[in-house]
């Protein structure tokens, strides 16, 4: 027989060895490999059909956010209460969205205590730092605009004390509210080294170090 035949035979046997071999592994485990294809393709619709919901719900909740803004301007105790609804289900970021306009509409009526409220939601449930602190910041704008000495004064402080840190994007805002709140409540020291330092530093906005300027000419002596 010649190296050739003797090569053919070898696959040959070698073939037939193989096809036994997965017949028996299939006979052994051929249940488990089948529910294991079905388990995938039953996870892969799944996702699919998650991800679907989940694309569908933002749609839905962008249009509601865009009926709810355009009833404003004809129907305001509508669009205010399309947008508490909208903050309290819709997906987390249009969610927030809304929470931020609807307490602005509450503001803008002159309902601090409702507007304050929204605010606070947004503070609870906001994800996202950026849109989290934007609520603070405006929050305790609202307080210091509604009264002279808010009644949560503390607390208000102690919210705005974390965002004057150097890395957050409101912490101006947050120096020259606190600086406010510190001179109403007769933390005259406190408040003249937030406004030197709004003053001083370049990175803050020209119109703010400007406010600033002019606070620090109307505080008592300490």
């Amino acid at each position: 027989m010649s190296n050739l035949s003797h090569e053919s035979l070898l696959r040959e046997i070698d073939e037939d060895l193989r096809r036994e071999r997965y017949g028996e592994l299939w006979r052994r485990f051929g249940i488990y490999i089948v529910a294991a294809i079905v388990a995938l393709l039953v996870g892969v619709a799944g996702y699919q059909f998650w991800q679907y919901r989940i694309r569908s719900a933002h749609q839905d909740a962008s249009a509601r956010l865009l009926s709810a803004t355009a009833l404003v301007e004809t129907d305001r105790a509508a669009a205010e209460r399309e947008l508490a609804a909208l903050a309290g289900d819709g997906p987390a970021g249009l969610a927030v969205l809304a929470g931020l306009r609807q307490a602005a509409l509450l503001a803008e009526s002159g309902d601090v205590l409702a507007a304050r409220a929204a605010y606070q939601q947004v503070q609870r449930t906001a994800g996202n730092p950026l849109y989290r602190d934007l609520a603070v910041v405006r929050e305790a704008m609202l307080a210091l605009q509604a009264e002279a000495v808010p009644l949560d004064a503390d607390a208000i402080a102690a919210k705005l004390e974390p965002l004057k840190a150097e890395a957050n994007p409101w912490r101006f805002s947050a120096q020259e509210l606190s600086a406010v709140l510190a001179s109403r409540t007769g933390q005259i020291a406190d408040a003249r080294a937030l406004l030197n330092g709004l003053v001083a530093n370049q990175q803050v906005p020209p119109d703010m170090r400007e406010r600033a300027q002019q606070l620090l000419t109307q505080l008592p002596e300490s």
